[in-house]
């Protein structure tokens, strides 16, 4: 171990279960992440990763432009022959029952080379969090053939009581198709989204891509590019906002635009089908879905 340095290490991004997550959405993930951490800190970020994952989950863009800490229990010697997309490591995490003098019990031991150090130690920037800004700002909600109330309120962030409220609805277990409920938004619809007049501004969400953004709300990409002064349209991050407007400058209208949905967070496959008035088995055939208890937020649903 490095010592008689009085210096700060680098950023880490230890991301080590998956959920059952791909991993083409595991690496963009990570991407997005390890970007934002810089973005947001103005300082190096590494990756800390088990061997296994090193080899087989984690790829070469992220190799190239992240360096290594590497979990591995035993001779780090023998890694010199080892295939990973990484060409060394910075730092290797030898065993996790070391003895340290003073220390009860076992504790992680770690071997790292000076690039450990960050090059530069000012301090990391306060950032303003934007998300839980409040305004009353509401949009009028048509209910839909098979919703109840909690299912509106999930897909707006609220609760069945403040609709129930809003809107004096006795009932609130009592609702039909075609009537108009109130919703306070608190700045955002679907928990991503802020109408203005002739556009909206929509919150970036884990696993998003600017092509499924610009389908869901019916434009291209150019056009979210262009608007938004987007340098790499491959590149955007979770919690990152985007105004989007059409060719007329009319206000846009999320979800059903080209007969798209995109997964939010909580949903399910038998919710989203209630909501659009189809079945389970409709959805699962015409999507190619093999298990119908499995979607992810950001997927996108043929409707």
């Amino acid at each position: 171990m490095i010592s008689g340095k009085q210096a700060d290490c680098k950023l880490v991004m230890d991301y080590e279960v998956f959920n059952g997550v791909g991993i083409d959405e595991i690496n963009n993930i990570a991407e997005v992440f390890l970007e934002s951490v810089k973005r947001l800190t103005n300082k190096e970020v590494i990756v800390y990763s088990d061997l296994s994952n090193a080899r087989d989950t984690f790829g070469i863009d992220i190799a190239n432009n992240y360096e290594l800490w590497l979990a591995y229990y035993g001779d780090y010697n023998d890694l010199v022959d080892v295939e990973t997309n990484w060409r060394n490591w910075i730092g290797v995490q030898y065993t996790d029952r070391g003895r340290v003098s003073g220390v009860r019990g076992s504790v992680d031991r770690d071997l790292y080379t000076e690039s450990i150090f960050l090059s530069d130690s000012t301090e990391i920037p306060n950032v303003e969090n934007q998300v839980n800004k409040f305004n009353t700002e509401s949009i009028v909600y048509t209910v839909q053939r098979g919703n109840t109330l909690s299912q509106i309120a999930r897909m707006y962030g609220t609760t069945v009581e403040e609709i129930a409220s809003i809107n004096n609805i006795a009932n609130p277990n009592l609702i039909f198709p075609g009537q108009e409920l109130r919703i306070l938004t608190n700045s955002t619809v679907n928990g991503s989204e802020t109408r203005g007049a002739g556009s909206i501004t929509y919150t970036v969400q884990r696993g998003n891509t600017l092509s499924q953004i610009a389908n869901e709300y019916g434009v291209t990409v150019s056009q979210i590019v262009e608007v938004n002064d987007i340098v790499n349209p491959n590149l955007i991050f979770p919690g990152e906002k985007l105004r989007i407007t059409d060719s007329t400058n009319s206000v846009l209208n999320p979800v059903m635009q080209n007969n798209f949905y995109t997964v939010r967070s909580g949903d399910t496959l038998y919710g989203i089908a209630r909501r659009f008035g189809v079945t389970v088995q409709y959805l699962v055939n015409l999507n190619g879905i093999r298990n119908p208890n499995l979607i992810y937020t950001g997927q996108i649903i043929k409707l």
